[in-house]
């Protein structure tokens, strides 16, 4: 169900940096590109200890201007108080050089609400998509 095939670069080309029940962190040299998954529910900061530590390994292995795809589309809507860990998270990404971001929208409704209110916190250079394929082409067409 949570396949990261979905991307357009060959999965070969991707170093998987956190792959777990609650999200998957991936890095593809070839198009300097992080790639966040997030899945279902978090209940709280336990369910993700690693998330924070894991975004950090993923960003060393990023060089500066890189880009960010989030595939948000399983991500179920998170407790009120994960929204300062995912704000932790974006704030580590800007401050290493993410220079442009496609997220793919969650089918949860709410979920989408609750991530504007969060990117409009962390004042990311994003834009929104429905599909990877989408998201993938913009990221790739745009420098």
């Amino acid at each position: 169900m949570y396949s990261t095939t979905q991307h357009t670069a060959s999965k070969e080309s991707k170093i998987v940096v956190a792959h777990n029940e609650h999200y998957e962190l991936l890095y593809c040299s070839v198009k300097n590109r992080i790639y966040l998954i997030i899945k279902g529910f978090w209940k709280n900061k336990e369910a993700v200890p690693h998330y924070l530590k894991d975004m950090q390994e993923a960003l060393k292995l990023a060089k500066p201007s890189f880009s960010l795809l989030s595939d948000l589309r399983t991500m179920i809507t998170h407790p009120q108080r994960l929204c300062n860990l995912h704000i932790e998270a974006q704030t580590l990404l800007r401050e290493a050089g993410l220079v442009k971001v496609a997220s793919v929208e969650p089918e949860d409704r709410i979920a989408t609400l609750q991530l504007k209110e969060i990117m409009s916190k962390s004042q990311l250079p994003l834009r929104r998509f429905t599909s990877c394929k989408e998201a993938e082409a913009w990221l790739s067409s745009e420098k």
